[in-house]
């Protein structure tokens, strides 16, 4: 019965062979950050979560934002490990930089109803919209913001003459 499962994985994948590089980096970028998020001090990672963009034309990314929306999620249910919220978020915006598409990772928390712990959720905004992460946003206050930097331009020190 274990290798219904499997099977039917690589039939979907194999009708999808295209998207393969896509999903075998998505799913790079989630062990990524598991293994970052869970052998590193919180600030060395805080550090890497504003990388560097060069824009893409806009008739590009609106395409890869949807393709990087449908892959993080689908490949983060299929790997051996759980992966959460915050291994999404960072996934997607590293592959929405490695396409040049700027992006916001946002951090929030809410109280829950129910004893009334706190609880955080991650998700990822880019041109607008809800990356990863969207729908289970709501009701979150936001504690923070992770936004790409724009690899543009670049400040020269240098005084002109």
């Amino acid at each position: 019965m274990m290798t219904v499962a499997p099977c039917l994985l690589i039939r979907r994948l194999w009708r999808r062979r295209a998207d393969l590089p896509l999903l075998l980096e998505a799913a790079f970028w989630l062990g990524v950050a598991r293994l970052s998020l869970r052998f590193l001090p919180f600030r060395h990672v805080a550090a890497q979560l504003r990388p560097w963009v060069r824009p893409a034309p806009l008739s590009t990314s609106e395409d890869s934002v949807r393709r990087v929306a449908w892959a993080v999620p689908l490949v983060a249910r299929h790997v051996p490990w759980r992966a959460v919220c915050f291994h999404e978020g960072i996934a997607a915006q590293r592959l929405l930089a490695r396409r040049g598409i700027a992006s916001e990772l946002v951090y929030g928390v809410k109280r829950e109803e129910a004893g009334g712990k706190l609880i955080a959720h991650v998700w990822l905004r880019a041109q607008g919209a809800d990356v990863v992460g969207g729908p289970e946003a709501q009701g979150y206050t936001v504690l923070t913001g992770f936004t790409t930097r724009s690899a543009g331009r670049f400040r020269s020190n240098r005084k002109s003459a």
